[in-house]
C-alpha cells in the first residue's frame, strides 16, 4: 500500500504539517518496499495534487486537516483520507500508529471535526 502526507519541509524525516492542499511538499511512502521519496507539490492551491498522488499510486493520504474540496478530490480518484492526529509525527512513523491501531477516515459525512 501506499501512503502519501503533506510535509514541512523536503526531507524524508520531515514532520506531517496541518496544511493539505496547500503544503509545498508530499511524502510518499511504500509500506511494501520500505521507501519513501518526497516530491514538491507544483501546484500548491488545494485539491490539484491528489491528481499527482492518484497517478504515483498512493491508496490514502494521512493527515491532521481535511476540507471538502480536499474530501471531494481524493474520493473521487479512489484515494483515501485518514486523519492522523496534531501530534509531531513523521510518515513513517504514522504508517506505523496507522497499520498498529488504525485511524479515523475522513469522509464527506465528517471532514468538518478535522478542519
Amino acid at each position: 500500500m501506499k501512503f502519501a502526507a503533506p510535509l514541512k519541509m523536503q526531507k524524508e524525516e520531515s514532520a506531517i504539517t496541518k496544511v493539505l492542499g496547500k503544503a509545498k511538499y508530499f511524502g510518499i511512502f511504500d509500506d511494501e518496499s520500505n521507501e519513501m521519496k518526497v516530491i514538491v507539490n507544483e501546484d500548491p492551491t488545494g485539491p490539484a495534487i491528489f491528481s499527482v498522488l492518484h497517478a504515483l499510486g498512493v491508496d490514502a493520504v494521512l493527515t491532521p486537516h481535511a476540507g471538502p474540496g480536499a474530501v471531494k478530490a481524493a474520493m473521487g480518484l479512489g484515494i483515501a483520507l485518514f486523519y492522523c492526529g496534531d501530534e509531531r509525527k513523521t510518515l513513517p512513523e504514522a504508517v506505523s500508529e496507522f497499520k498498529a491501531q488504525g485511524y479515523p477516515q475522513i469522509t464527506p459525512e465528517n471532514f468538518h471535526l478535522y478542519r
